[in-house]
């Protein structure tokens, strides 16, 4: 099944953040308004007439800050003098809620005096729930009632009856892969999900359950048993910043985990854009709620349930090349046909719209004509174009002022440019890639980004980007100088870059918009020393554990400090520690490596099968202590067989990228011989092979420049940390390895060079 949606522009606003754009409900008419924040800080609510045009309903003043959430709240379902329900429209700026009625009267202007701005809201009847950075508020009456502070940041929050009180509870979407369900201040259970919790949203859709409800929250994969809502449970619906969408089942004690979907399992490995917000609606009629869904990469999502199933499915997807900060369903354009509505980081509002782009009854299109009058046709589509051209000719008009205002200084006068844009950017690691991910957005758009880093990266090819890579090669230099150039108007680049482990330092990014005159704004990237490890959600067993090495450190050191030395090695850390020690396991995405961490106050147990994981923590913790003058002791545990393991795993690999580098240096002569002879058959079979895949091995080699090099290196650090902790040196036999790799390389020579004393 799928669903046809047809896309129409309604307004172009100023940049917007996550979630600020709602639908009002039905009012008298059939038709639905749209209310929505910008970064100016402005609010304004408008709806479309029948003939296109938009009618702006309120507009407030531009604020101070931003608009940083915007939530509905009704009033118990009662109607004023004019039929309508008189929803209240609340909206945070800064540390303030401001509240405006259907009409755009202000009502309500609470300072809630919090040191952080709100991220995230929730209203419901006198309660207002806030977020900010980890700090999550409910006020009662605009009265400071409860108050909880997150191990790591909040990015979304929603409430829900859960216990059957008359207080509804919180719902708290985290950063360190945590949903929290608070009751009041304190907490009343938490699960943990596969990537960190980006949106959480109110989902209601009763199926008959297939069995009785399970024991626990369990694991995410396909095969573990998932539970059907049959009216006991108090359904969510969360989004990961690695794509994941799911269902959660909440009772009194626990929660549960239903239906998931994941976008690799999918056959979507490279669709897994971070999920920015949610909404549900039955738009197929079939009594079942779809789910709407918005990217970070700009894909808009509708999922249904096909015959009633368990477990929803695709049924329509569109590219925005922007990312979607809000995605809500109704009725905007036209009464008589569902809508899925969006706006963009940009500013952009769209619809998709149910309705057909032509008429599907020719017969019935053929009355409607006759009845019609072409002369009324012409003049709604007239009248369409003369608003067009009078909003571009306000638009140029204002172009026009603000120029003459830029240059009322005089020709020699010289203008200091201090244009102000935001840079929206997303730094994260990919996991099935083995690489980081880095998205820079703007809302206008972009012209070049200077990548320069302090330690050596390789950049690999992204599908997406249409920019023009120069790379800058630098004498004496390990690092990386590159330039990505946009030949299209594009406001979003995907950038992909693979660290080494053990080279630890920044990335900075140089970003220039198309605009005049030329101004840049920089970020910059932390490079964590184990930067290509993940953290595993579940553990794994003891009794299914590789040999592992122990790195063991004491000292009279804190907790906090030590927490401080895992959080500046591995990435995913959550930055609060609430229990007296902390135990976390990683796995390395691309070796499959493990790393055991366990640490309390003055003691900490590292274990891996990887010898440099644990050298790299030992240089890094070492490092940071030094620096604090706190003393430490270390002791090691190395065992040999790991080693050979992690060889045995690297082997596949090499061998790969060995056998593609020599059928790339053969493909010139290959060429020129099948220039010369007409047939080509007395070739061995795999010279013709390496012939007719000419332009996939140079594709592959082009997306991956330095993967050799990169093992080679890998391979290279696990030779010396190996002597290294023995307490002897490797350097003088360096030389001998990097021939073994380049020239000579078989598994059990490499074996054998390893085992020498």
């Amino acid at each position: 099944m799928e669903l046809n949606l047809t896309r129409q522009e309604l307004l172009q606003v100023s940049s917007t953040c996550r979630k600020t754009m709602r639908l009002l409900p039905l009012g008298k008419k059939k038709q639905q308004k749209v209310v929505v924040g910008d970064e100016t800080g402005t609010v304004q609510c408008f709806g479309m007439k029948k003939d296109g045009v938009v009618e702006t309903i309120f507009k407030t003043p531009p604020g101070e800050r931003e608009v940083g959430r915007i939530e509905l709240a009704g009033a118990g379902g009662k109607s004023d003098a004019s039929g309508e329900e008189p929803i209240k429209i609340f909206y945070a700026s800064g540390g303030t809620v401001r509240g405006l009625l259907r009409k755009g009267k202000e009502f309500l202007r609470f300072n809630t005096n919090l040191t952080e701005p709100i991220r995230s809201m929730f209203v419901q009847d006198d309660h207002i729930f806030t977020g900010g950075e980890y700090i999550f508020n409910h006020f009662y009456q605009l009265k400071d009632t409860a108050f909880f502070m997150s191990n790591d940041r909040i990015n979304d929050l929603t409430s829900e009856f859960v216990t059957g009180g008359s207080r509804a509870e919180a719902v708290l979407a985290c950063q360190d892969r945590m949903i929290r369900v608070l009751t009041g201040s304190d907490l009343l259970y938490e699960a943990s999900i596969d990537g960190p919790a980006v949106t959480v949203e109110r989902y209601h859709n009763p199926t008959p359950s297939a069995g009785g409800p399970s024991q626990g929250f369990g694991p995410s994969s396909p095969s573990a048993p998932q539970v059907q809502n049959d009216g006991r449970f108090k359904e969510l619906l969360y989004g990961t910043e690695n794509g994941l969408i799911g269902q959660l089942l909440l009772d009194a004690s626990m929660m549960r985990r239903g239906w998931v979907v994941d976008p690799a399992l999918e056959g979507r490995r490279g669709k897994a854009g971070g999920v920015q917000c949610m909404c549900s609606a039955d738009l197929t009629k079939d009594g079942m709620k779809d789910i709407m869904v918005g990217r970070d990469d700009g894909t808009v999502e509708v999922w249904g349930f096909e015959g009633g199933g368990s477990r929803p499915k695709l049924i329509f997807e569109r590219s925005l090349q922007e990312s979607v900060t809000s995605i809500e369903s109704g009725l905007v354009t036209n009464g008589n046909y569902d809508e899925v509505v969006v706006s963009t980081y940009s500013g952009k509002l769209l619809a998709f719209s149910s309705e057909p782009s032509s008429s599907s009854n020719v017969a019935e299109a053929g009355q409607k004509a006759e009845k019609s009058s072409p002369q009324g046709k012409k003049g709604k589509a007239d009248k369409k174009i003369r608003a067009l051209r009078a909003e571009l000719d306000k638009l140029h008009e204002q172009v026009e002022r603000e120029k003459a205002k830029h240059l009322s200084g005089g020709d020699e006068t010289l203008i200091a440019a201090d244009l102000q844009f935001k840079i929206n950017d997303k730094w994260a690691l990919n996991p099935e890639e083995a690489c980081y991910q880095l998205h820079i957005e703007l809302n206008m758009p972009l012209e070049t980004i200077l990548l320069q880093s302090d330690v050596p990266v390789e950049l690999l090819e992204a599908e997406s980007n249409v920019a023009i890579v120069s790379r800058t090669d630098a004498a004496g230099s390990t690092g990386l100088l590159a330039t990505y150039r946009c030949q299209e108007a594009v406001n979003r680049l995907e950038l992909r870059v693979r660290t080494v482990e053990g080279r630890y330092g920044s990335l900075q990014a140089y970003v220039w918009p198309r605009i005049s005159p030329k101004t840049c704004r920089a970020a910059t990237y932390a490079i964590k020393p184990l930067s290509l490890h993940t953290r595993l959600q579940h553990d794994v067993p003891e009794e299914q554990l590789p040999a592992l090495n122990v790195l063991r450190i004491s000292g009279s050191f804190t907790l906090a400090e030590v927490h401080s030395w895992v959080i500046s090695c591995m990435p995913e850390v959550p930055a609060r520690l609430q229990a007296e020690e902390a135990k976390f396991q990683f796995r390395n995405t691309f070796l499959g490596s493990l790393l055991l961490c366990e640490y309390r106050k003055g003691d900490a147990t590292f274990r891996s099968d990887s010898v440099t994981s644990l050298a790299i923590v030992k240089e890094a913790v070492t490092k940071e202590a030094t620096a604090r003058k706190i003393q430490i002791q270390i002791n090691v545990e190395i065992k040999d067989e790991t080693v050979g393991d992690l060889l045995r795993r690297l082997d596949p690999m090499l061998q790969y990228q060995l056998a593609l580098t020599n059928k790339a240096k053969l493909i010139d002569t290959l060429k020129e011989v099948k220039m010369q002879e007409n047939d080509i058959s007395f070739l061995a079979p795999e010279y013709v092979e390496i012939i007719e895949n000419e332009a996939k091995i140079k594709k592959e080699l082009k997306e991956q420049p330095g993967r050799l090099q990169f093992l080679h290196g890998i391979v290279t650090d696990l030779f010396m940390d190996k002597f290294k902790f023995k307490g002897q040196n490797g350097a003088a036999q360096a030389p001998q390895l990097q021939r073994l790799l380049q020239h000579e390389y078989s598994l059990p020579a490499l074996l054998r060079f390893f085992d020498q004393k």
